[in-house]
């Protein structure tokens, strides 16, 4: 260690600059150009066709992606447009469940009257005879009543 610091601190260089780096520089020269083509390139080509397989995985997520909402909001204006229909549908069949509801409540309503005026006059028919059968009948029920009370025959 001493050895290095002294020659640290002397004047001369740790490092010879001799014939020998004209080889060492060939060396690299030759090193650079065998292995440019073999490993340099290839793996260059490799990063450059991650980085564009990258770059078209996004653009076509991106692509996607607008096509999905694209499409997403031409699915909720044909719900929105499903939903006035079957709203427009659910009014016309209330509207038309209402019309054959009155319309079967106006048939109830005149069959019940029919009936009602059948049963009226039917009474009112029955009511007549029985007043007349009572009619008939009053003299005779008087004669018995007078009869009974006077304990005579009465005629």
């Amino acid at each position: 260690m001493n050895a290095l610091f002294t020659a640290l601190l002397s004047e001369g260089s740790i490092i010879d600059l001799d014939g020998t780096i004209w080889i060492q520089l060939g060396l690299f020269a030759v090193a650079f150009f065998v292995f440019k083509p073999l490993i340099f390139r290839p793996m260059i080509a490799l990063f450059e066709a991650r980085e564009n397989a990258l770059e078209g995985a996004k653009l076509e997520a991106l692509r996607l992606q607008d096509e999905a909402s694209a499409e997403d909001e031409e699915f909720e204006l044909e719900m929105r447009r499903l939903r006035l229909q079957a709203g427009e549908e659910r009014d016309r069949l209330r509207t038309e469940g209402k019309r054959l509801e009155q319309t079967v409540l106006d048939r109830v309503r005149e069959e019940t009257d029919r009936q009602l005026a059948e049963a009226d006059q039917k009474l009112s028919s029955e009511a007549a005879r029985l007043r007349a059968d009572i009619d008939r009948s009053v003299p005779a029920l008087a004669n018995q009543i007078a009869s009974k009370m006077l304990n005579r025959e009465v005629q």
